[in-house]
Formats: C-alpha cells, sequence, structure tokens
C-alpha cells in the first residue's frame, strides 16, 4: 500500500514576511526614526554594561550607609532626571531626519552607503565612558552636595518605541524584521493574552528590569526586545489596571521597549505619544504598494496585468491586503473583492461606511452595513452615539443634513423599542439597516482611503465622561512624574468610591446619587474650603480620595487656592475628634446592589425604632443641621 505525503501549504503572508529590516517596505523617515531609536538603545545598553561592571557594587555598598540613604532620598530622582535630559540631547532621536552626532561618533559607517549601521566602533566604550564621567561631574557641581557618593548612581532608561497605525500596515512585522537583522529575540505580549496589573507588574516588568545573560550573538546589543502588540487593547475585566502599570514600568526598564497601536486618538495612545519615540504607519504609498507586488510576481514567477496593479495601488488598504489578494489570484485567477471585516475598528468602520460607495443606493446600503456589522465588541446603541458624535465632519452637505440626523433618530427609535420588549434580534437588524442607509444616502463620496483616514472620528462625550467617571471611582489615573513622586497618591488608591459611599450613608441616600451632588461639594470646596475640609473629616475621608477630587474638579490655579486650606482643616478636625478605621467591603458590589442593600438597611432600623426617635435620628444626620 502506497503512503502519500500531502505537502502543507505556506501562506503567502509567511512566505513573504520580512527577515530582516532590509526587506520592510518602508519611508526614509520611518526607517531613520527605527534605526536611531535602537542605536541610542544600544548606547544606553553599554552605558549599562559600564555601570554593572565598574559602579554597581561600590554604589551598592555606598547607598546602605547613612549618607548614602540621606543621599539617595535628597538627589537621586534628579540625577535619573538630569541623565534622562542629557541622554536625549546627546544621544536621543530627532524629530527630523538628522542623526545624532554621537551615533557618527560611536557607530560604523557602511560600505556602500552614506548610512550608519548598527555596529560600534572600537573606540566607542572609551567614548561612551568618558561622556558618563563628563555628565556625573556636571551633575555634582549643580547639586553643591557635601556627600560625594564614590561611584555613579543607577542610570535612567531611554524611550519606548510606539508604532502607531491601522492593521496590516507592518508594525509588528517590523520590530520582528529588526529583531531578525540584529539577532536579538523579541518577547511578545498581544491582545490575546492578559494583559492586566498582575502580569505587567509581575511578569512584563520583571522580564525588562533584567539584566539577564546573552546567550552568543552580539554583547554589545541588547539580547531581547520587549514588544507590547495593540496597547490600545489594554481595557477591559482582563486587562485591568494593566495601562497605568505599563507607565510605571517604563521608568524601570532595562531593554528596548516596543509598543504597537492601531487607533491614533484613543485616550491610552495619546498619553503614551509623550513618553515614546513615535513612528506613524498609514495607508502605504502607491510607490510601495507597487514595490511590493513586483517583489511577489518576481518570486513566484507569476504576470501580473496592468489593472491589477493600478487597481491595488489605489485601493488596497494596506500590505497584507496586497499579499492575501495576490494569493488568491495566483490559485484562482480572480482578485477578491477588498475588505477586511476581521480587522476593522469603530473610527474606520464610520469612516468607510460613510465614504465608499456602491453603483446604487442600495450597493452602497449594503456595503456600509457589512462594515458597521463588523463590529462585534459594540453595542448598537453606542455605535449610534459614535456616528451622531461624527457625523457632520462626513455629510454631503449639498443633500441636506436634516434629513440624516431624522434617519438616525429612526434608527435609535427602533433599537429602543426592539429593547425595551426584549426582541435584541430585531432591534440590532432595524436600527443597523436603517443607519447603514443614511450614512450610505447622507455620506459625501470618496476613494481616496489615505484621506478618510485622515479626518478624526472621535469618542462619544457621553461615552467618555462616563469612562472618566469609572477611572475616578476605581483610581486608575495617570500622574505626571513629579505628582506620582510628591503625591501621597498610591498603587493601591480607592479612587472616589470612598468620598460617594460615606457622604451617601451620612446623607442617607445612594452611591449613584451621591456622585450627583459632587457638584455641591464642589460648590463648597471652592466658596468655603474649611467647611468641606471639615465635612471630609467628619465623614472620615481617606486623604488620597481629597486629593483626587481635589486634582480632577479644579483646575490648577483654583486648586492651589483651597488645597492647603481643605487639608489643614482636614488634618485639624482629625486631631479633634480622633481618627477611625473604615474598611469598605462594598468595593465589589454594583451602584444598583448598594442601593438595595442600604434601602434594606434604612427599612430594618425603622421597624426596630419608634417614629418618634427615627425622625430625631434623621434631624441629627442632615447637612442642614452640619451647617446651622
Amino acid at each position: 500500500m502506497a503512503i502519500t505525503t500531502v505537502q502543507k501549504r505556506l501562506p503567502w503572508t509567511e512566505l513573504f514576511r520580512p527577515r530582516t529590516l532590509d526587506e520592510v517596505i518602508l519611508t526614509r523617515k520611518q526607517r531613520a526614526q527605527i534605526l536611531g531609536w535602537w542605536r541610542a538603545w544600544i548606547i544606553l545598553w553599554n552605558l549599562i554594561r559600564i555601570w554593572n561592571s565598574d559602579e554597581r557594587g561600590k554604589w551598592y555598598a555606598f547607598s546602605h550607609t547613612n549618607e548614602g540613604r540621606e543621599w539617595v532620598s535628597r538627589f537621586l530622582n534628579k540625577w535619573k532626571d538630569f541623565f534622562k535630559k542629557k541622554f536625549e540631547e546627546w544621544a536621543g532621536v530627532k524629530s527630523s531626519r538628522e542623526v545624532p552626532s554621537s551615533h557618527m561618533l560611536l557607530f560604523n559607517q557602511l560600505d556602500k552607503k552614506k548610512e550608519l549601521s548598527t555596529d560600534l566602533k572600537p573606540t566607542a566604550q572609551k567614548e561612551i565612558r568618558k561622556w558618563l564621567d563628563k555628565i556625573w561631574g556636571e551633575f555634582l557641581s549643580q547639586i553643591n552636595s557635601k556627600i560625594i557618593p564614590p561611584a555613579v548612581p543607577p542610570l535612567a532608561p531611554y524611550k519606548p518605541i510606539l508604532l502607531v497605525g491601522p492593521p496590516g500596515t507592518g508594525k509588528t512585522t517590523t520590530v520582528y524584521a529588526l529583531a531578525g537583522q540584529e539577532g536579538v529575540l523579541v518577547v511578545e505580549f498581544n491582545a490575546s493574552d492578559r494583559r492586566n496589573s498582575t502580569v505587567i507588574r509581575e511578569v512584563v516588568r520583571e522580564a525588562m528590569k533584567s539584566a539577564g545573560f546573552v546567550f552568543g550573538g552580539n554583547i554589545n546589543k541588547p539580547p531581547r526586545i520587549i514588544l507590547l502588540d495593540e496597547v490600545d487593547g489594554l481595557s477591559g475585566r482582563d486587562d485591568r489596571g494593566g495601562f497605568s502599570a505599563l507607565i510605571r514600568a517604563l521608568d524601570d526598564i532595562k531593554f528596548p521597549l516596543a509598543l504597537t497601536a492601531n487607533v491614533m486618538h484613543d485616550r491610552k495612545v495619546r498619553f503614551l505619544m509623550t513618553k515614546s519615540i513615535t513612528v506613524f504607519f498609514d495607508r502605504p504609498y502607491d510607490y510601495q504598494i507597487k514595490t511590493l507586488i513586483m517583489r511577489i510576481a518576481k518570486r513566484m514567477n507569476m504576470s501580473i496585468p496592468e489593472s491589477i496593479i493600478n487597481f491595488l495601488s489605489k485601493y488596497a488598504p494596506d500590505f497584507r491586503t496586497v499579499v492575501e489578494a495576490l494569493e488568491v489570484y495566483y490559485h484562482t485567477g480572480i482578485l477578491p473583492e477588498i475588505f477586511h471585516e476581521e480587522m476593522i475598528n469603530i473610527q474606520d468602520a464610520i469612516r468607510y461606511a460613510f465614504g465608499f460607495k456602491g453603483e446604487s443606493l442600495e450597493q452602497s446600503a449594503a456595503r456600509a452595513l457589512r462594515y458597521l456589522n463588523s463590529i462585534t465588541d459594540i453595542d448598537p446603541w453606542d455605535i449610534i452615539l459614535w456616528v451622531w458624535e461624527n457625523a457632520y465632519n462626513f455629510l454631503d452637505k449639498d443633500k441636506g443634513i436634516s434629513g440624516f440626523y431624522k434617519e438616525l433618530a429612526y434608527a435609535d427609535y427602533l433599537y429602543r423599542i426592539g429593547a425595551r420588549n426584549m426582541n435584541w434580534r430585531i432591534a440590532y437588524r432595524d436600527s443597523m439597516n436603517v443607519l447603514a442607509h443614511a450614512m450610505a444616502k447622507y455620506g459625501k463620496a470618496t476613494k481616496n482611503i489615505w484621506a478618510l483616514r485622515k479626518i478624526r472620528v472621535n469618542k462619544p462625550t457621553i461615552v467618555e465622561e462616563l469612562g472618566r467617571m469609572k477611572r475616578l471611582m476605581e483610581g486608575e489615573i495617570e500622574l505626571t512624574e513629579e505628582e506620582e513622586r510628591e503625591s501621597e497618591i498610591t498603587a493601591k488608591k480607592l479612587g472616589l468610591r470612598p468620598l460617594l459611599e460615606l457622604y451617601g450613608k451620612y446623607t442617607h441616600i445612594s452611591r449613584r446619587r451621591a456622585r450627583r451632588e459632587l457638584r455641591f461639594l464642589k460648590h463648597l470646596a471652592l466658596n468655603n474650603p474649611r467647611k468641606a475640609g471639615v465635612l471630609f473629616a467628619k465623614l472620615y475621608i481617606p486623604k488620597e480620595t481629597i486629593q483626587i477630587f481635589l486634582r480632577y474638579f479644579f483646575k490648577p490655579k483654583e486648586r492651589e487656592k483651597i488645597e492647603k486650606e481643605v487639608l489643614n482643616a482636614y488634618e485639624e478636625a482629625i486631631k479633634s475628634i480622633g481618627p477611625k478605621v473604615i474598611t469598605f467591603g462594598a468595593s465589589a458590589e454594583t451602584a444598583t446592589d448598594v442601593e438595595v442593600r442600604e434601602a434594606e438597611e434604612i427599612k430594618e432600623e425603622a421597624k426596630k425604632k419608634e417614629p418618634e426617635k427615627v425622625k430625631e435620628e434623621e434631624k441629627k444626620t442632615t447637612l442642614d443641621m452640619f451647617f446651622g
């Protein structure tokens, strides 16, 4: 009996995946930024090696003395800030294509090109050591301290690199290609992994802090790159607290960290852009797509008609689409429709549903519906909110704006009626059909995906506000480096929950109702800070919660005026009435659970007491008595 073997066919996305950075189709600016960032990390890696070899032992011996502890508490953070600034000036990536002078001094030049390589010159180690001694001397002359450490303190890390752009444009591929070219490993954490605060802190952070061992390869280069893929997807229950932990981990990394994101306008991504070297990836230029097509045609010895080349150059949204389309064409002779519903996000779905048209209104509506149906993680009512917030930028004003908003209101009405009757399938079907028809009919037609992606799609105001309140409730806030050091807000902050719970109990209202009365507390703190401080003390609000309240409800100038008065009055009142230990066991309960529980407790107390005593008790616990 003959045994037949089946040969597994390798997908073209893997077959034509670039193995080195030279094979990646990048613009000159993108290539300069990526290589510049990598060379900066090579310099820092060698600084760390020098520090580990020459300074580490002496520093740790000094830091365990009384003088060392005093110096660390006073000057270590200032040294790290000073080092970051000087390293950025000396070796950091410039905003233009200009190569830093340190790179010209330390790295070899390629033979045939004027471009610098990533290999250090034989004299580089001496120059790096000379620079470290120089800035250490400059720092000591600035602080004018009587205590002179016998060694250079630990060094601060360089910035991560953030690659931002739509799916399929080569962000993750670029990181792997750079690693392949340099002979280093990639440790990846992507959206399919849990990336909550515990994982970031205990796994990713430790992996980045460890100096590790280098097995083979070039000892002058970092042995690995840490890749955190799709950071804009750090949300939801599985990734709770992951973003805050990531921000804190940036101060301790010892390996180059690469981040990727799909949505540039995401709140988390915008914040990371201030702390990273940001490289933007967008729809490939026509010449880049043609270059890729020619590479594939030459390798596969296939003839591609000029019409197909021009079509892909004009309409293909990314490199991945081009490769997959050519694979289908190679095996079937038919070019597939250019559409990737499995990779689309809410921003692009809105752009495409408004802008891309078919031969008739029915075809346009069907196409818009396909884009809207591709968003599986957002409720239809939220999609309607997104469209309502951003529609004006995409509407064809000549067709009339009011007609679109009438259909949008009708879609909202159909969804609410279906939801009220628990007919979820009908609610989704009818509302999405009407919404797709309105977007297809009144949207301004375009064939330029590049221009569409430049139109900003904002998160709905109400969704942003609800998200902001949720972060306040849970204490998930981002602090600047200075605020992180000076503030008493720790990683175990409780957010506004203690304020709402204790204020609700004091006034016999639910936590949800107490949230509405934050305006009253803001007004009180603004007009009478001392009484606000006494009230917070009487409710035993934690000091960290008061700081969060003041930070988020007052502008910096207002906060400077009232914060001292509020906290001083709070401290005085606490001393007079005495401290009290309060536990918040309801942190896992929902607002509705709290309302029901509090209502039941009040009823039980009312049953046990006589009516007159209940009235007296209520009088004692009202704000009228407090301010009377």
